[in-house]
């Protein structure tokens, strides 16, 4: 594999690919909130890994042990310049497919209601139109509001992050299948994500986290015309899936699947049923419709 960082006006963003030029439209993979692009680089459909070219590239503030905060102001357009000059740098004017989950979902989505033309499809996996969100994560966005909530949260994810048990812990109570934390697919994303988890500085992840709570792109949903792949858990405890079917009825072109008993990582809970949706919907011969 290759890695490497190009620069946008948010800050460096990482890219992993293995640098082989394929045909068809490049496949962009873009990871949630504290995870790292590794864990798409694990669990990416086999057939997609040696017949697509691909990027998975980190979300803003998320390089370990870098020394960047991010600008001051975030905003939906802003995310949206950041992907989009990342993209022009990987891929040139050529659109892309983008495969987001969860905070990375809304990176997309940010690019599909702001820079249209970048995109040809796109999947939202426990993905979001509204920054502010539910249950753990909502904690943590308070927690950004006064100093004694920043100094706790730095405190906090130093300690969750200094033992792998630990940061396990966390990732199944987010779960709605805890048990797929054993199987291959959990254990696999884990030993991916993790080294870079307990890298990252914690002001800079709040930080994102904070300005994510004043975003929302709900209104703008109408005016997304590239397909869109929605995968949502139905037990998801930070992305409510009536929160995920309101954005389903808004968007012109969507396509809906709820999984029974999955939460918020469905790639590791049900990844037999993930990579099937992904190779369809994103297929060059004949995608799945919507």
């Amino acid at each position: 594999m290759i890695t490497y960082r190009i620069a946008t006006e948010l800050g460096p963003v990482r890219v992993v690919t293995d640098g082989i030029y394929r045909p068809g439209p490049p496949v962009v993979w873009l990871h949630g909130w504290t995870l790292s692009p590794w864990g798409w680089v694990a669990l990416m459909p086999s057939s997609m890994r040696t017949r697509r070219r691909w990027y998975a590239l980190s979300l803003p503030g998320h390089l370990p042990e870098a020394n960047d905060s991010l600008p001051p102001l975030l905003t939906t357009e802003r995310l949206a310049q950041a992907l989009a000059q990342a993209l022009q740098d990987l891929c040139g004017e050529t659109p892309v497919q983008v495969v987001g989950h969860s905070l990375g979902g809304f990176w997309g989505l940010c690019l599909a209601v702001h820079r249209p033309t970048c995109l040809e499809r796109l999947v939202l996996v426990s993905s979001f139109a509204r920054g502010r969100l539910s249950g753990a994560l909502a904690r943590v966005q308070r927690l950004a509001e006064h100093g004694v909530g920043r100094a706790l949260f730095r405190l906090g994810y130093r300690w969750l992050t200094a033992r792998p048990e630990r940061w396990r812990r966390l990732l199944v109570r987010l779960s709605g299948r805890p048990e797929a934390w054993q199987e291959t697919a959990g254990q696999v994303f884990f030993e991916s994500v993790y080294p870079d988890a307990k890298r990252y500085r914690p002001d800079v992840l709040l930080q994102l986290a904070a300005a994510m709570a004043h975003m929302d792109l709900t209104e703008q949903l109408a005016s997304v015309q590239c397909p869109v792949l929605m995968i949502a858990g139905e037990s998801d405890p930070v992305v409510p899936v009536t929160h995920v079917r309101e954005m389903a009825d808004r968007l012109p072109k969507a396509r809906l699947e709820v999984l029974p008993g999955v939460g918020h990582v469905p790639i590791v809970e049900a990844p037999e049923a993930v990579c099937a949706l992904l190779e369809q919907f994103l297929s060059v011969e004949k995608p799945l419709s919507v």
